[in-house]
């Protein structure tokens, strides 16, 4: 998960940062409650990746085909976590399409400084 704060940090690592802050600033008892809910998502997105799907779900969370994943797992690039004709994949080592970023039409729109023309 990568914060959008422009230097492609963690959530968790942005919330310490912010907690180390707080704890510059005085508010002790908000930094370690800040500390804590990182220290939690971190093992949910650890948890999280160890889980094992089966190659439709697979399909869904990545991006690619089910045969593609399939051939992936064949050819040893992924690793079946399952069983032999019944094959899962670990969340966490599952390749990522790139998706493709629409342009942002709304923001010229709602600023007037384009117009629609039909």
């Amino acid at each position: 998960m990568t914060a959008a704060n422009g230097r492609g940090d963690s959530l968790p690592e942005l919330w310490r940062h912010e907690a180390a802050v707080l704890r510059r600033r005085g508010a002790a008892g908000q930094a370690e409650a800040l500390e804590s809910c990182a220290a939690e998502l971190e093992a949910w997105e650890s948890q999280r990746a160890l889980e094992a799907l089966t190659l439709e779900e697979a399909e869904r969370e990545s991006g690619y085909s089910y045969s593609a994943i399939e051939k992936m797992v064949r050819r040893g690039e992924i690793e079946n976590v399952g069983e032999k004709g019944r094959p899962r994949v670990r969340r966490g080592d599952l390749p990522r399409k790139a998706r493709r970023e629409l342009p942002d039409l709304a923001g010229p729109v709602l600023d007037g400084r384009s117009r629609l023309r039909l």
